[in-house]
């Protein structure tokens, strides 16, 4: 069952990304993870630690948050602190799931669109600076693509006047 939404998530996000049926977004999804097993198990890995690590922060926060609200204001007033605690840290825990299940899927998106850049183009096209030194493969210096750029601009300068006086 893990494998098939692990699958279906990873498809969703191919479909997201090129605008292909599921099936060969699938296909095409599976065959993007093993090729980069290694960085993507990487990825992985550091991600779930972080979002296990934030989920319990957030809900023991929660927790400790309204504990110390509901006894220094409320006090004596309540019969127990037990259940309302509780039941916070409940909804605080599901809060956290919840938002950490879209930032994990938004996670899995970058990586997978950052993956794909670097397939599609021989430089990474659109992955660069911290992600691209994070992740693995370095754009070459922006300082040689600005030097590139220049050069191009140049060129197209260069024609478009020779165009205009053969005109």
């Amino acid at each position: 069952e893990k494998c098939m939404k692990f699958l279906n998530q990873t498809a969703y996000i191919q479909i997201a990304i090129f605008g292909i049926s599921f099936r060969s977004a699938a296909k095409r999804a599976f065959w993007l993870i093993a090729r980069n097993v290694a960085r993507i198990m990487a990825v992985t890995l550091v991600s779930s630690f972080v979002l296990i690590l934030s989920k319990l922060f957030i809900t023991l926060m929660t927790a400790m948050a309204f504990y110390y609200v509901v006894t220094t204001r409320l006090g004596d007033e309540m019969n127990g602190i037990f259940f309302p605690t509780f039941l916070t840290t409940g909804c605080a825990y599901f809060a956290a799931s919840m938002f950490n299940e879209i930032f994990g899927t938004a996670i899995w998106t970058i990586l997978q669109c950052f993956v794909a850049d670097e397939e599609m183009f021989k430089t990474p096209k659109y992955a660069t600076g911290d992600l691209a030194k994070l992740i693995g493969k370095k754009k070459k210096d922006d300082s040689d693509s600005d030097d590139d750029d220049e050069e191009e601009e140049e060129e197209e300068s260069n024609e478009e006047e020779s165009e205009e006086e053969d005109s």
